[in-house]
């Protein structure tokens, strides 16, 4: 047999193989087509569901509201499919929580575009918003007077160039934080319009010295890097204040008034020396409070000139009942010493011990 023969013969058998192969893919590609058919008629449960109850799901992957995630934004729903692209545009609250940063790299036209989208896709939602603002030139809080009706919380850190932030009026606004990175100038005095409902002010020192608020409404104040003598203006304005944190500045040599609060329950008062100062006038800052409804102060012990003294002085005059006591920072006095003189009182203690009698603490 020639070699012609032989080829012709192996071609033959080749391409009977080759229809053997194009059957049973044939008979392959129609059982992947009937389980393909199957599959489509499939419905995977979480697709079966509600869209009210999807939209609840999607609203725990959020924190608790006011909080503002970093790592997670309803704007991830939008990519996974239509079905929960259109779950997510039609669930208001879940656009209610927005972070602004304006800054060299965040152009502020984007970043008011935004802010003008999630104000829409909330629809009528209070909102909590937080804003951050590089020293960057050419940035003001115009934008805020045109969207600010609906803010229910407000968290802003913002340099003095952008002062001052606006007099609209903010109906709903219930809390405020509020951080200016630097001494602003008088003129850039901060103002609000009318914030009926606002309860809840952190300010930091730059910001507490420039600010006008309706004191006398607010339950809850921080007020953090400021030194006492700036800290008693505002506080003999605050008859309803119940929760009240104080983080001062040592080294302030001014004189306190008194301070009447006479619905306060818990005071903290922490603080940070400046250059190594040991200051009495605030170690003696403690004693121009007058809290009749005071339960639970936290203080560092040196803020107190003689704490068991300073404490018994602090009943005496403002006729307060403790319930618990928190001595943080160095301390000098023995558990045993502070709980012996108020048997009644729960102490506990945040800081190490430096005395010579021996401690029992916590």
């Amino acid at each position: 047999m020639s070699a012609l023969q032989q080829d012709r013969i192996r071609a033959a058998k080749l391409d009977a193989q080759i229809l053997d192969l194009k059957r049973s893919l044939s008979a392959l590609q129609a059982q992947r087509e009937l389980v393909q058919e199957r599959i489509d008629l499939y419905k995977y449960p979480v697709l079966t569901l509600p869209n009210e109850i999807v939209a609840e799901i999607f609203g725990h992957c959020l924190p608790n509201y006011p909080e503002c995630s970093e790592d997670f934004s309803p704007n991830n729903l939008m990519h996974i499919c239509r079905n929960w692209r259109d779950i997510a545009l039609a669930a208001p609250t879940l656009w209610r929580v927005i972070h602004l940063y304006f800054g060299l790299d965040s152009p502020a036209a984007r970043e008011v575009r935004e802010l003008e989208t999630w104000l829409s896709r909330s629809g009528s939602c209070p909102m909590s918003v937080q804003i951050t603002i590089d020293d960057s030139p050419g940035i003001n809080c115009n934008f805020c007077s045109a969207h600010c009706a609906r803010w229910e919380v407000l968290k802003i850190s913002l340099p003095p160039s952008c002062l001052p932030l606006t007099e609209a009026a903010m109906p709903l606004l219930r809390q405020l934080d509020l951080t200016v990175t630097d001494d602003p100038v008088a003129s850039n005095l901060i103002l609000f319009g009318e914030v009926p409902l606002l309860r809840s002010v952190i300010l930091n020192g730059f910001a507490a010295n420039s600010i006008t608020l309706p004191w006398a409404q607010l339950t809850s104040l921080e007020l953090h890097r400021v030194f006492p003598s700036e800290c008693t203006p505002i506080l003999q304005q605050t008859s309803q204040l119940i929760h009240c944190t104080l983080l001062l500045v040592e080294g302030d040599d001014s004189t306190f008034g008194d301070t009447t609060l006479p619905c306060l329950k818990s005071l903290v008062i922490l603080g940070n020396r400046r250059n190594g100062d040991h200051n009495t006038r605030v170690t003696g800052y403690m004693d121009s409070f007058i809290v009749p409804a005071l339960h639970e102060p936290d203080i560092l012990e040196r803020f107190l000139k003689d704490p068991i003294i300073s404490l018994k002085s602090l009943v005496s005059k403002s006729r307060c009942q403790l319930q618990k006591v928190t001595i943080g920072g160095k301390r000098y006095f023995s558990s045993d010493a502070y709980r012996t003189a108020f048997p009644s009182v729960e102490f506990s203690f945040t800081g190490e011990y430096f005395g010579e009698e021996p401690d029992a603490a916590p």
